[in-house]
């Protein structure tokens, strides 16, 4: 059934390419290099196939690590590399606008001035022998103090605007503002002194019928120092006008929650322990924060509900034990009444860990795939009344409609997948999951494909007006045999007929982790394009 589907929408669209051809692991592995310059320039029209819609106007903000090295020192992970921004701008009349720029955070500043590696990374990164940070922390023993580690902030997991200006996150420290129109970067950023934890996770929320941001930070427990755990929702002007703050024990990590109309959903993972076994391997460099991310079957599994306002009939902070796994990204989420939510989400089993696989993917998705999880939450009863898997797929980055996340009968999560008989890696598809009527569509690519961001053709109105599937879905794509990169617009309604169009850039731009699409455009309008293609 699925080379019959292979078949089907490869071979009746004419910009499908090759989606038969096995792709080279070790050519896969340099869509990671490193970006050597940055780009500003408007794609030649002779560059850009199919038919861009009219309706698709405004800017895609993506973020990722844009550098593999520093000053000859590779880096042991891409999370530990600086972000670079990339925000393709869609004029709505068919012309496109790339711009590309690193966030300029105070390590690399100092680093390029230096011209050294000076900062560690949280996945292992840095500049120093574990001999060395050994001898560190005894020094530091005689006195009593624990040693200083310095990291990085790299600024590199999501970005995203709102209220003038562009956000980008990394979840151990603060974000960093940045100009919509140029990408220059304006600095970190407390949002008027609201992080008080000084940190600000990788992924938010957007209550578009409110008008609201909503966000959190997050703050691991270390020996007798409890978590912490923030929750904030601004309005368009950066105010704030909701401000929580819980220490739930064990809630050591949270990258992503859901956001209901009553309620905010985490899950409680048993993979982040903060015991004084891992501090002290982490103290003395024979290991880093992410590396010590396993499975402690000793550790809860568990879905934490904090009600969002004392409106919510359900008042206390309910904890319901689940499956263990691990969960970095939701889908979508809908609450039932007052007693229900039902959600997708991304679940990794037991053996996961963040080995950098094939030096291609993050983790060992080959042993341990993410898989689409249909879970169900009985507030009433304070239980996970169901947990089920949803799709045979290996996926990662599922995306939603970002203006009806959480509302009523809200159903379809787009996923990055690899959806070949026999194979948890690369990431080449695109699955489109229906919750509700538990359906799928499949887009099989001629690459490797990122994080696909979805994109309401009404606009900030979406939330009311139209399907939820009335739009279209961008996505990343590496054609690992030429070393360049394209951006693919589907229609989301028709995932499996393939694209509409392809923007096919005559270069490379590194993978990406995550990107939010904006109806705003922030660059003006040039009447001179050059005609003729790059390629």
């Amino acid at each position: 059934r699925i080379l019959i589907t292979m078949a089907f929408s490869a071979d009746s669209n004419p910009l499908c390419g090759d989606v038969r051809r096995p792709l080279d692991f070790s050519k896969l592995k340099r869509g990671w290099d490193s970006a050597r310059k940055e780009y500003d320039y408007w794609v030649p029209p002779a560059d850009i196939e199919g038919q861009l819609p009219r309706e698709l106007r405004g800017t895609l903000f993506r973020n990722g690590p844009g550098l593999f090295e520093i000053y000859g020192k590779r880096l042991i992970h891409p999370i530990d590399g600086d972000g670079m921004i990339v925000s393709l701008t869609f004029t709505g009349s068919g012309r496109v606008h790339l711009r590309t720029r690193f966030v300029a955070s105070k390590e690399r500043l100092e680093e390029q001035e230096k011209r050294k590696f000076l900062y560690r990374g949280q996945m292992g990164s840095h500049p120093n022998s574990a001999l060395r940070d050994t001898l560190t922390f005894l020094r530091h023993m005689v006195t009593l103090q624990w040693p200083k580690l310095q990291y990085r902030n790299p600024s590199n997991t999501n970005v995203f605007y709102w209220g003038g200006k562009v956000v980008s996150c990394y979840e151990t420290g603060l974000p960093h503002a940045l100009d919509p129109s140029t990408l220059d970067t304006l600095g970190l950023d407390d949002f008027n002194g609201a992080l008080k934890l000084k940190s600000f996770a990788a992924h938010f929320r957007l209550d578009a019928k409110n008008k609201r941001l909503v966000c959190i930070s997050m703050k691991p427990g270390i020996g007798q120092l409890p978590p912490a755990l923030a929750i904030y929702e601004f309005d368009a002007d950066w105010k704030l006008l909701k401000h929580q703050f819980h220490q739930i024990e064990g809630l050591n990590y949270s990258h992503d929650f859901l956001l209901l109309p009553d309620y905010y959903v985490f899950h409680m993972t048993p993979f982040v322990s903060m015991s004084l076994y891992a501090a002290l391997m982490v103290y003395t460099g024979w290991s880093s924060p992410g590396q010590q991310m396993t499975y402690n079957s000793r550790l809860p599994s568990r879905f934490i509900v904090v009600p969002r306002h004392k409106a919510a009939k359900h008042q206390s902070i309910l904890s319901m034990d689940t499956d263990p796994f691990h969960i970095f990204h939701f889908g979508s989420a809908e609450q039932i009444g007052d007693d229900t939510i039902t959600f997708n989400a991304v679940c990794l089993g037991p053996k996961f860990d963040m080995t950098y696989e094939k030096e291609y993917w993050l983790s060992n998705a080959s042993v341990a795939p993410g898989n689409v999880v249909c879970v169900e939450l009985d507030l009433q009863g304070a239980r996970c009344s169901k947990v089920e898997q949803a799709d045979p797929a290996s996926v990662e980055f599922p995306t939603t409609h970002p203006y009806r996340h959480g509302l009523p009968n809200s159903r379809f999560s787009y996923l990055m997948a690899s959806d070949r008989k026999g194979h948890n890696l690369p990431y080449r598809d695109v699955v489109k999951h229906d919750k509700l009527q538990k359906e799928r569509q499949v887009w099989y690519s001629h690459g490797c494909v990122g994080e696909p961001v979805f994109v309401p053709r009404l606009g900030w109105d979406s939330w009311r007006e139209g399907d939820e599937d009335d739009g279209y879905v961008i996505v990343q794509l590496y054609n690992p045999e030429v070393h360049r990169t394209e951006f693919i617009v589907l229609d989301a309604k028709h995932v499996d007929r393939g694209p509409v169009a392809r923007i096919k850039l005559a270069h490379h731009l590194p993978y990406g982790f995550h990107g939010t699409f904006t109806p705003e455009v922030f660059i003006r309008e040039e009447s001179n394009l050059p005609v003729l293609s790059k390629l």
